[in-house]
């Protein structure tokens, strides 16, 4: 019979609990000699099988050490110990669910331990399970009401649900147990303070927020978010003339902050938005403008809502005041405004004019002294960047050149110039200009930066690894690792379309998820601000972070990350069901990449972890990416992207094209076509939509083993939204739209079949054509030559397309 005991003699006991300090220590191996020389004389202690398994755990013998804590708890179900660990390692392996579930088993056979109780909470934080928070952390209050940390995560709690009230309510109960404990220093009262004024606001309660503010005046330190918090509280009770003098009050602190000039004109009864305020609100700007004369952002503001003459007015005040001082990003500036068509031509003729009055009379209309020569020079530079937003790429070339001219020296003329040739189609001189400008400053890490950029989208892998390495730290033992570790996801993303254009999807997708796995990191990095945020009262920037950590995989680098690597499975996939599997492409012998030094040579480096034992940095052993191309269904691997995408940025329509891509392959037509319905929902006339109807009815036609009823349905819907349109007939219905003859291309090429194909190929040369007017833009033209080569095309008749496609962008080389 096997012992089942729980409770060690005293010696065993106090080996037990000095194994559990040497984990928190991170002394693994010698915590996992101590639970063996127990188990030696216990073999079936549960608890001590547990603890072994955990310290397994985090020396990478993973399989072995869940293999332990699950027999621990097959001997003791109910322990609270052997549950706890469990939740640990579960936490470790950021399986935050399992491990909530761990705790809660662990809770019911000790459900007043406050530890467990504590790292409940913060997981339930991390899951956003805030109800589940709420009951919680009133359970650790009630358990220990004298640590403040319980009362302010609770009081979290009631704000993230939505019970501003019950988190007030909180805030005042801890502030009347705790008025003679000084357990905060200065500034984190005062962040507590400010905190508590912010619950005021989100419950409605204004007034009592403002008299809230008087009181709290004295302990605050952060002044500058007091004076925010009271001009943005008067408002609100239409204190209007109070509130104006408190914006004035922020002006001047900072005024170059749009908000405060914004709030400021609120509280004169204006707003920017509204044609019929335009010239009262010019006036209120005016008048701050002779208050602060330094400020740019009161000289450019009126642009945004000025038009006509009095945006011409104000536009020319800025411009001249611009090109003396020589701002570089004068045009980066007003850009934006380009969207208005007028706005962006009457900014174009102002600087035209002022160039034309500096070279007839070396001054403006207005001067009466001569301006520096470099004046000219700045007007070439806008005017170069303006012609080339309006794809005049001959007249902007010509612009810049004569810039370079006047001053050689100056390295953004060198930058704006590799970017019209970038617009223009030819990437090689592109690069071959930024690299020239790079090395008038080396020391400009923006401009390296720049440069790197321009190299990987000429396809010069090991340049600009070279040129990135300038400003990785020069004591980094292992600079592949340093990479990933600065988190350069522009890099990895855009090395990774390299390797994609070089048809190396092992490697591309390789950094592809290199790029995702950064925010993988964003988002695990939260968990330890759960506790920490509390101990500081740092529970402003806190609730905020949090917001923030909701959206991180909508940022467009994650986005654009992520899709790249589906198109990679895709590509997979395809070329594995046509019976030619990508295989890997081996690392060259003659040419290691640069990151690969001393270390990889030695496959691995050991380094001090800081506390306990030294830890192990294996170098990357797959450089090839086989990992990703050996995957064993790479339609699931993107479907994990695909779920991500879906939640993040549903409302992009890109998504669900890729969602009906890797459903159709993977037969999952009910989600096919919900992918397709979505689609239509958010745009209903996107040019895929009926190639993507035509496709999933030709799937259910090939497709003998789905069932008939659902084959029914599904064809029954499809015929329901988009009647029986074939592919050419819904591209001869927007007969002269570029975007519905390359998607319906697409369609027909995936539909397969000799005649699809001609008609694609047919419709494909002719896009260059001039039929199509703006819609030729240099990445459509790209992208009909990219499927023009799964056409089968001549070489005569890619001689033929790259003509007419030169007759469009006539500098282009990438045709």
């Amino acid at each position: 019979m096997s012992i089942t005991i729980s409770v060690l003699p005293h010696k065993e006991q106090a080996l037990f609990r000095s194994a559990l300090k040497l984990y928190e220590t991170r002394q693994y191996k010698k915590g996992l000699k101590i639970s063996e020389q127990i188990l030696k004389k216990f073999p079936s202690h549960g608890e001590s099988l547990a603890v072994k398994g955990m310290f397994l755990a985090h020396m990478d013998r993973k399989e072995e050490g869940y293999e332990n804590i699950k027999r621990g708890l097959e001997i003791n179900p109910k322990s609270s110990i052997s549950w706890h660990v469990y939740g640990l390692v579960c936490r470790n392996d950021q399986k935050f669910v399992e491990a909530i579930k761990c705790y809660e088993e662990a809770l019911k056979a000790d459900s007043d331990n406050i530890h467990i109780l504590r790292e409940l909470s913060q997981l339930q934080m991390q899951t956003r399970q805030y109800d589940k928070v709420v009951e919680t952390r009133e359970r650790l209050v009630k358990l220990n009401p004298t640590f403040p940390s319980f009362w302010l995560g609770l009081a979290v709690a009631h704000q993230l649900t939505g019970r501003y009230d019950l988190a007030l309510k909180v805030i005042n109960a801890y502030d009347d147990s705790t008025k003679q404990d000084n357990t905060f220093d200065p500034h984190q009262m005062s962040e507590l303070l400010l905190y508590k004024n912010w619950l005021m606001e989100l419950n409605g309660d204004y007034q009592g927020a403002i008299e809230n503010l008087k009181e709290i005046r004295p302990h605050i330190r952060d002044i500058t978010t007091w004076k925010e918090q009271k001009a943005k509280l008067l408002l609100k009770v239409n204190r209007k003339e109070a509130a104006a003098m408190a914006y004035q009050d922020l002006i001047e602190r900072n005024p170059e902050n749009h908000d405060y000039i914004v709030g400021y004109l609120a509280c004169n009864g204006l707003d920017m938005t509204c044609a019929q305020d335009q010239d009262a609100t010019l006036e209120v700007i005016e008048g701050l403008q002779h208050q602060f004369p330094f400020s740019n952002r009161l000289r450019s503001v009126p642009l945004i809502f000025c038009d006509g003459d009095n945006f011409i007015k104000v536009a020319e005040v800025l411009a001249k005041y611009a090109l003396r001082k020589g701002i570089p990003s004068l045009f980066a500036n007003v850009r934006v405004l380009y969207a208005n068509k007028a706005k962006g031509e009457a900014l174009g003729r102002l600087i035209e004019s002022c160039a034309t009055q500096i070279r007839d009379t070396k001054r403006f209309s207005d001067s009466t002294e001569d301006e520096s020569p470099s004046v000219l020079m700045w007007c070439d530079f806008y005017l170069a960047q303006h012609n080339d937003y309006y794809g005049d790429h001959e007249r902007a070339l010509s612009l810049i050149e004569d810039a370079i001219r006047a001053s050689p020296d100056t390295v953004e003329l060198y930058m704006i110039k590799a970017k019209i040739l970038k617009h223009a189609g030819d990437i090689r001189s592109a690069r071959d200009t930024i690299d020239f400008g790079r090395q008038k400053d080396l020391k400009d890490r923006y401009v390296n930066t720049k440069a790197v950029k321009y190299m990987l989208r000429n396809n010069e892998l090991e340049e600009a690894e070279k040129a990135f390495l300038v400003f990785v730290r020069d004591d980094a033992e292992h600079k592949l690792q340093e990479l990933c570790d600065i988190q350069a996801t522009w890099y990895m993303r855009e090395r990774g379309y390299a390797y994609c254009r070089l048809g190396d999807f092992g490697r591309a997708l390789k950094q592809f998820h290199q790029a995702t796995s950064s925010f993988d990191t964003y988002k695990l990095d939260q968990f330890d601000f759960h506790s920490y945020s509390l101990r500081k009262a740092t529970l402003r920037a806190y609730v905020n972070i949090l917001g923030w950590e909701d959206t991180v995989y909508s940022h467009p680098s994650y986005v654009d990350a992520a899709k790249a690597a589906i198109g990679c499975y895709i590509e997979l996939f395809d070329r594995k069901e046509a019976g030619n599997p990508f295989q890997p492409i081996p690392e060259s012998t003659e040419s290691k990449p640069l990151t690969r030094n001393g270390a990889a040579q030695h496959g691995h480096k050991h380094i001090s972890a800081g506390v306990g034992e030294a830890k192990v940095v294996e170098v990357d052993k797959d450089v090839t990416g086989a990992t990703y191309v050996n995957a064993e269904d790479h339609m699931i691997e993107a479907l994990k992207l695909i779920e991500r995408l879906e939640s993040a940025v549903g409302s992009q329509p890109q998504t669900h094209i890729l969602a009906f891509e890797v459903h159709l392959r993977m037969r999952k037509y009910f989600l096919v076509l919900k992918a397709i319905n979505t689609l239509r929902s958010i745009d209903a006339d996107h040019p895929a939509l009926p190639s993507m109807a035509v496709r999933l009815g030709h799937a259910l036609d090939a497709d003998e083993s789905f069932a008939a009823p659902m084959k029914a349905a599904l064809k029954g819907q499809l015929s329901k939204s988009f009647g029986d349109m074939s592919i050419k007939q819904s591209i001869e219905a927007h007969g002269e739209s570029l975007a519905f003859v390359i998607e319906g291309s697409k369609g027909l090429l995936s539909l397969g079949g000799e005649s699809n194909v001609t008609e694609a190929k047919t419709l494909l040369l002719a896009a260059p054509s001039e039929k199509y007017g703006a819609m030729r833009t240099l990445l459509n033209l790209q992208e009909v030559s990219q499927l023009l080569t799964k056409c089968n095309i001549s070489e005569s008749e890619r001689a033929e397309f790259a003509a007419s496609a030169k007759q469009v962008f006539p500098l282009a080389t990438c045709f």
